[in-house]
């Protein structure tokens, strides 16, 4: 309530209490329940609230005339509020807004004079009713307005509403700080360049702007995009409240960084053998088949190499399981850095391996097994205290990528260079051998 109508009402108890020479006048709030919940008065006392409920005074039919206070129950702050019982009392009925039991309420300590002009007090009823709906309703909307702003900070995102006048906007704390302004209420225009600071500093700033850029004129636009802040990535919603730009626009940043990292390593482990960190079988066929589908265009070779750990078993049974682990991560780790930055290599099951070459030459396949065959075999790995003499067999295949190709081909490939490396294997291991080329 303001203190404009606080005063108003203390100041209509002033009045009848002048006009009616009364000891206290209270202008009451009533619930429905007979509660009294805030009062106004003249003499101006401390107010506690009480009931009315079973005083007498709600069920007595008052015609604008004084009555002895005996036949009522009255509550005992009002009688600590004239330091002893009244003599008399007279209740102006007040209905107000969310509170039908208000009204005035008048007590003498004694008898009231004849010349006091008692009569005209019920007239103030309509104003005491108005100024107390008018109370209410600004407490309403006060506690409206806290209930909307517990919301806005409570949600875990930066807000932007900007009102449908397209004058007045209200930006929440989260907001605030990445605009560098404030929290509460702005003028919309006022936020207008810290918005467009913000995405200057994007470093998809041209792609922002030219999203928002074709959306000019158009007030009931929606769209979600992120913001890419250096290291941190901001979605940003926005849309126009209740589906129409004429009731404003809001603007929802949530920093989604974290949930984009933990996508990204979920397609990272989705994607990787947990033991080695290359590549899975599942990825190696997918990316294979978009990397021939891309040859097909221009007719290039793709190669295919199968490599599989010599004596692995013993290595396990000699060693155990976790010295083979150890022998596994290490050979990936060795034929990795000795193929291309181009070319694909993953675990393709146990202690097998399998590498794509991309374009290739004829001679390349061959000079780039043995690289890897070399690379593996040239040191002896060390586990704890064992120093493990490690090779690899290869069998390699290469084909032609032509249209319509991509899986077929991949499969057949994958074949031939297990038959070649098959027959590495019966030939001594630790050595490379190329598919047969078929007629």
């Amino acid at each position: 309530m303001s203190t404009t109508d606080s005063d108003a009402l203390a100041g209509l108890c002033h009045f009848a209490q002048l006009a009616s020479g009364a000891d206290l006048v209270m202008a009451v709030e009533i619930e429905a329940n007979g509660w009294a919940g805030w009062a106004a008065s003249f003499p101006s006392m401390p107010f506690s609230g009480f009931s009315l409920a079973r005083s007498g005074i709600l069920e007595h039919s008052w015609s604008g005339e004084a009555v002895a206070a005996a036949g009522f129950r009255l509550p005992t702050a009002l009688l600590h509020g004239l330091n002893g019982p009244p003599a008399r009392l007279l209740f102006v009925p007040a209905p107000s807004l969310g509170a039908p039991l208000s009204g005035l309420l008048v007590l003498w300590k004694g008898e009231p004079s004849d010349t006091q002009l008692t009569p005209q007090v019920p007239l103030l009823a309509t104003s005491v009713a108005r100024l107390l709906s008018a109370r209410r309703e600004k407490l309403r909307e006060v506690t409206v307005q806290n209930q909307f702003i517990d919301l806005v900070e409570s949600v875990p995102a930066g807000i932007v509403l900007m009102e449908g006048d397209g004058v007045s906007a209200v930006i929440n704390e989260r907001a605030a700080d990445l605009l560098g302004c404030p929290p509460g209420n702005h003028r919309a225009r006022d936020l207008a360049e810290p918005m467009r600071t913000l995405r200057q500093r994007c470093d998809n700033h041209a792609e922002l702007e030219q999203a928002y850029g074709a959306q000019v004129g158009n007030v009931s636009f929606a769209s979600t995009l992120n913001w890419a802040l250096g290291e941190r990535t901001i979605e940003v919603d926005t849309h126009p409240v209740r589906g129409n730009g004429e009731y404003g626009r809001i603007w929802l940043f949530t920093d989604v960084t974290a949930e984009l990292l933990m996508a990204a390593e979920l397609r990272r482990l989705a994607a990787s053998d947990p033991l080695t960190g290359i590549p899975n079988r599942r990825h190696f066929e997918e990316r294979s088949a978009q990397i021939i589908a891309a040859r097909e265009a221009t007719g290039h070779s793709v190669a295919v190499l199968m490599v599989d750990v010599d004596h692995f078993k013993k290595i396990n049974d000699s060693h155990g399981h976790p010295a083979g682990d150890e022998v596994l991560k290490v050979v990936a780790k060795r034929c990795r850095e000795a193929l291309r930055e181009r070319d694909l290599f993953a675990r393709f099951g146990g202690e097998e391996f399998v590498a794509l070459l991309a374009a290739p030459a004829v001679e390349d396949a061959p000079a780039v097994a043995e690289r890897m065959r070399q690379a593996v075999a040239a040191t002896p790995i060390d586990v704890g205290d064992a120093r493990i003499n490690v090779t690899v067999s290869i069998g390699a295949a290469l084909g032609e990528a032509l249209p319509g190709s991509d899986q077929p081909l991949l499969a057949e490939l994958i074949v031939r260079a297990d038959e070649a490396l098959y027959r590495a294997k019966a030939g001594g291991r630790n050595r490379v051998s190329m598919a047969v080329e078929q007629a």
